[in-house]
């Protein structure tokens, strides 16, 4: 089984820069991008969305995240959304809905299953903690205009919330996972079901922030 962490990051919620970044728990690759301006909501779903394409074939492939949203809206509510035409339980557009549709044709055209588990952010699990720090270390390269200009572009979301391009970087080399303790520096990766769905909550998806 692969077993990867994934983090997203928003420096001021919403509006400000926006980081995402997976590390891959076996042989420490990685790979980190950003955008000028986001959500903490579209970090956090790029960041699943990358993993996932990162990692093809038939192995199956965990997903660790700290976002409730982001793993619900890819393994439960995803289903519920479908039959109902991509609408909530209260009728509404789904937000960020082209994310989450690209979350579910990668997880569908993948060979091996996509599961999801979410750990506590910020309470040591080293994997989470480095996908922290490279998805931070994103967003200010962002906030500081120093984003990959020439990197491949995700579409903003045509449900009317008005996400912003999310730019993704790319890189080249496998990088070992950093000793404790150490400054991660988003440098080097190499790019490489579902649970049964869960009763939609009724409230407002917009007001999670993890």
């Amino acid at each position: 089984m692969i077993i990867v962490s994934t983090d997203g990051s928003c420096l001021r919620n919403p509006g400000g820069a926006i980081g995402w970044a997976w590390i891959a728990h076996e042989g420490g690759r990685f790979d980190s991008g950003g955008a000028a301006s986001g959500t903490n909501q579209v970090a956090e779903l790029t960041a699943v969305l990358r993993a996932i394409e990162a990692h093809p074939g038939g192995e199956p492939l965990l997903i660790e995240s700290d976002s409730q949203y982001a793993i619900r809206c890819s393994s439960e509510w995803i289903e519920g959304w479908k039959r109902k035409g991509w609408r909530t339980a209260s009728g509404s557009p789904v937000k960020n809905l082209e994310l989450v549709q690209a979350i579910d044709r990668a997880i569908t055209q993948r060979e091996g299953p996509v599961r999801f588990r979410w750990v506590r952010g910020h309470v040591g699990n080293p994997f989470n903690e480095r996908a922290d720090q490279l998805a931070g270390l994103a967003a200010q390269d962002w906030a500081a205009g120093r984003g990959d200009v020439g990197s491949e572009l995700l579409p903003a979301s045509p449900a009317g919330d008005a996400e912003p391009e999310t730019a993704r970087r790319r890189t080249a080399a496998p990088a070992p996972v950093p000793a404790a303790g150490a400054t991660v520096t988003p440098a080097a990766s190499q790019p490489s079901g579902r649970p049964a769905p869960a009763a939609e909550p009724q409230w407002e998806l917009g007001t999670l922030f993890d």
